[in-house]
């Protein structure tokens, strides 16, 4: 890997300062890049996709598309005028575009997908019911000041399962200023009144995702949402989740090679089956045999994301965007190996470019929501902000002189000078200790968890948002019938 590059960042307003990246080889080489493209084809070609969704299948056919059984193969000539036409737009997009080199401040988002919270009190993981995912929603809530995206950060368990993810938006829409992002409807017969609320909070839901099932498999409830609701979407995003070495090959080219083939293919057939844009994206995530899961928060798992995103660059004409966004852990209380995975994956992305940084807060990938590691996530985000600044670098020759004979008489700590800066100079953590053992053990010793917890009742008892009263009474309408119609079902 290339050693780190001082970027310069002059902003007016701000000290002048130089912006820390970290620069490295690509892991693909083009003739590596021009091996997967050509896999991909010839997958598309001889393999196909499936497609089972009987009006999908019935429109493909209308639209002359080959089916042998339930597949349907691509020719070359089809996919490859797709991906020039692809690869042409974003050449037109770029040409216009204007290069921001400012710095940015990160961002962090939390995961809506925990369906259990590690009480911070008892120190064990219990189910989120909708009292305690109201809690935690407000500890969001009122970070958002921090560069949390607002958002509810799981899901409650204590209603049946159709309901969940209703409920869960209702909660999100009575704490948080407009509901945050909308949630994932996740089944079909949930979504209308999921896209009911969003109507409410003003947030109409425009796009929905596509599944892909890996391997080479365009199915599912996400497609049946899409058929159902075309007429209101803008958009669709296509995208799958392969495992190397379970869904898709082991080795990683050839994964990428598979995984190539049944976005691009699925989003070609729904360009020219459904009225909606198409986006697509391509990735690939590492699986673990030993464990029978997705070993995310390791470290082949932030390659697999550097690599996904330069497989996605050059399949789309563009260059490739910052990655490592996931700060997953697979551990399942918050302590060093959370720590140490989140801190090490954000430090990266950041030194690479990243801004926006996803599943704070969870553990265990997204099953379990921790108040102590959202403050401890905070706080790593805050540290590694502060070391992408950089620093300082100018010296004022006339300033420093003057400096020097006020310094001379007192020291430089309450020189004007001193006060003026250190406060952009240095980061001030919240919960991170950095007294020397006495001063600790004069304060009572306090641990990063107590801290934290006591820094969690505050905030929860200090947030005061409360939606408008007829966004509450229309939100309450929506899950009073959703609760009447569904419970037919259940």
């Amino acid at each position: 890997m290339k050693s780190a590059v001082w970027i310069d960042r002059r902003k007016e307003g701000h000290l002048s300062s130089q912006e820390l990246k970290l620069s490295r080889p690509a892991l693909f080489h083009s003739g590596e890049l021009e091996a997967i493209e050509e896999t991909a084809l010839r997958i598309l070609e001889d393999v196909g996709i499936e497609v089972s969704h009987p009006e999908l299948a019935a429109r493909a056919t209308r639209e002359g598309f080959e089916f042998s059984q339930t597949r349907v193969r691509l020719a070359r000539r089809q996919v490859v005028e797709f991906l020039e036409e692809e690869r042409g737009g974003a050449r037109r997009q770029q040409g216009g575009a204007v290069s921001d080199d400012g710095c940015h401040d990160l961002v962090a988002h939390v995961s809506p997908y925990p369906q259990s919270i590690h009480d911070p009190e008892t120190d064990e993981i219990v189910p989120f019911t909708a009292a305690r995912l109201t809690e935690a929603t407000r500890l969001v809530g009122s970070t958002a000041g921090r560069g949390i995206v607002p958002q509810v950060p799981g899901c409650p368990t204590d209603v049946p399962a159709p309901l969940q993810v209703i409920l869960q938006y209702r909660i999100a829409a009575e704490n948080l200023p407009g509901g945050g992002i909308p949630v994932d409807a996740k089944a079909l017969e949930s979504l209308p009144y999921v896209m009911e609320m969003a109507d409410v909070l003003g947030q109409p839901i425009q796009s929905l995702p596509v599944y892909v099932f890996s391997p080479l498999k365009l199915a599912g409830e996400s497609l049946s949402a899409v058929m159902e609701y075309e007429s209101r979407l803008d958009s669709v995003g296509i995208g799958s989740m392969p495992a190397a070495g379970s869904t898709v090959p082991v080795r990683p080219g050839e994964a990428m090679a598979l995984a190539a083939a049944e976005v691009i293919g699925s989003a070609l057939i729904l360009r020219d089956c459904i009225r909606p844009t198409v986006h697509w994206s391509i990735g690939v995530h590492p699986f673990d045999m030993r464990g029978m899961a997705m070993s995310f928060g390791s470290h082949e798992a932030l390659l697999y994301e550097m690599a996904s995103s330069e497989v996605n660059a050059y399949f789309h004409g563009r260059p490739p965007r910052p990655a490592v966004g996931n700060i997953h852990t697979l551990a399942k209380l918050p302590g060093p190996q959370a720590a140490a995975e989140k801190a090490s994956i954000m430090t990266m992305g950041a030194l690479r470019g990243a801004t926006e940084f996803h599943c704070a807060g969870t553990l265990s990938l997204d099953e379990v929501f921790s108040p102590i590691q959202f403050m401890a996530d905070l706080e790593v985000k805050d540290h590694v902000q502060r070391l992408v600044r950089g620093l300082e670098t100018g010296c004022d020759a006339d300033a420093t002189v003057a400096d020097v004979r006020e310094g001379l008489k007192g020291g430089f700590m309450g020189t004007e000078r001193t006060l003026d800066r250190y406060r952009d100079l240095y980061w001030h953590p919240r919960l991170f200790e950095r007294r020397f053992l006495g001063p600790w053990r004069s304060a009572a010793s306090p641990t990063f968890n107590q801290l934290a917890r006591e820094m969690c009742r505050e905030l929860v008892a200090g947030y005061d948002y409360e939606p408008p009263t007829e966004v509450r009474r229309e939100i309450e309408h929506i899950w009073v019938r959703a609760e009447q119609e569904l419970a037919r079902k259940v």
